[in-house]
């Protein structure tokens, strides 16, 4: 079962086979919590959602056909249902969405960058991740931390390409802008900062 790809299992799942559903559950959730825990504010709220996704995900692959990609197929269902969430929530303030930087872009502590930027730099930076739009945040992690073609976040956010292109470069601007606001200057931080956080493009 562990050799079927996304596709086949999701096809396993159609016969019948609940074994194929579990192993999509185990392939797959521990990303869709992170994706979740990137756009609430609350762990238990993510954990919450993630079970809903799958329970969603059960009741609905009769859908898949196969034209795209499973994965793209699955991350599109869960923006979908989280942002359904989102609307059904009073908008938080700022201060809300910054109780979640500790987790933006957690477990990329691995990379070589970050052992060189100081940690309130990436802190600093992190917040300002945090406090961006989520049109711009989401689009930033997906292509950032994700490394998903833009033809890829276009398919899961069903956007066209040019508004993810568009959106991406003014996410990138808009950091930069809120960088400078809080240090007063245009230094070389921002992008050391931004290396610990989000690959470079």
């Amino acid at each position: 079962m562990e050799h079927l790809t996304d596709e086949e299992l999701a096809e396993e799942v159609r016969q019948g086979r609940q074994d194929a559903y579990r192993m999509l559950v185990k392939r797959h959730q521990t990303y869709v919590y992170t994706l979740i825990l990137r756009m609430v504010e609350h762990p238990e709220t993510a954990e919450d959602l993630s079970q809903e996704v799958f329970l969603k995900l059960y009741r609905t692959l009769v859908q898949y056909r196969g034209e795209s990609k499973f994965t793209t197929w699955l991350y599109r269902l869960t923006v979908n249902l989280v942002q359904d969430y989102r609307r059904s929530q009073r908008r938080k303030p700022l201060e809300a969405m910054l109780d979640k930087v500790r987790n933006w872009f957690g477990d990329r502590s691995a990379e070589p960058e970050q052992q060189v930027v100081r940690q309130e730099e990436q802190s600093d930076m992190q917040a300002l991740l945090a406090s961006l739009p989520d049109k711009y945040r989401i689009i930033m992690y997906l292509y950032h931390y994700k490394q998903l073609s833009y033809q890829e976040i276009a398919d899961i956010m069903q956007l066209p390409l040019k508004t993810v292109e568009t959106r991406l470069y003014r996410g990138k601007t808009m950091l930069k802008q809120k960088w400078i606001e809080v240090n007063g200057n245009e230094s070389e931080a921002p992008e050391r900062a931004r290396a610990s956080a989000v690959r470079k493009p």
